[in-house]
């Protein structure tokens, strides 16, 4: 969870699981959240933003409105008030060109706007040293070069994995920002 001034978000991979539905509604109305920037929902979720593909989404509490909404294949944006904020999900079955053609999307979207005052959060899949993974794959890679290419803050604290399983733990789940957010003094908070 991040506490981004006044608005405060989450960002959580659901794993297309009904009980972690179950448990996210939940955790809105314990912890008073005001923005959900989430990955792999589960057809239960209702009344969220979808991205083309239906592996991201945005939530927003009850009587919040988007400036504007842009979807697209792997990504979704709201822009509230002066900042945007992004969700992303990319699968680990495609290919690094696809994975590619998606951050191309992304950066061209980011490019267009004022990128500074951008928060995106994840699931990328993609390993790489700026948030904290001790390897790099392909999809770090490519990730690396956007986000020194736009600039962007990383906030993951390194020392914390956001992914495990029976074959290990990772750091796939990131979080970035523009400089205009990253000096808000945002508290990435797990």
């Amino acid at each position: 969870m991040a506490v981004f001034k006044e608005l405060r978000c989450l960002q959580i991979n659901l794993d297309r699981r009904r009980v972690a539905t179950d448990l996210l509604y939940q955790t809105i109305r314990e912890q008073d959240i005001d923005v959900v920037l989430g990955q792999e929902p589960n057809q239960a979720l209702k009344n969220v933003i979808r991205d083309n593909d239906d592996g991201a989404f945005i939530w927003l509490k009850s009587g919040m409105r988007a400036k504007s909404i842009h979807r697209d294949r792997g990504f979704v944006a709201v822009e509230l008030g002066r900042f945007t904020l992004v969700s992303v999900y990319f699968s680990p079955n495609k290919t690094t060109g696809e994975f590619e053609a998606m951050i191309n999307r992304l950066d061209n979207f980011v490019g267009g706007m004022d990128g500074r005052r951008v928060l995106i959060a994840g699931d990328f899949n993609a390993k790489c040293q700026i948030f904290g993974s001790g390897v790099r794959n392909a999809y770090g890679r490519v990730l690396e070069e956007f986000v020194e290419a736009r600039e962007l803050t990383p906030h993951n604290n390194g020392g914390e994995w956001t992914f495990g399983n029976k074959n290990g733990r990772s750091v796939i789940d990131v979080t970035m920002s523009g400089a205009i957010v990253a000096r808000m003094g945002m508290e990435p908070k797990l």
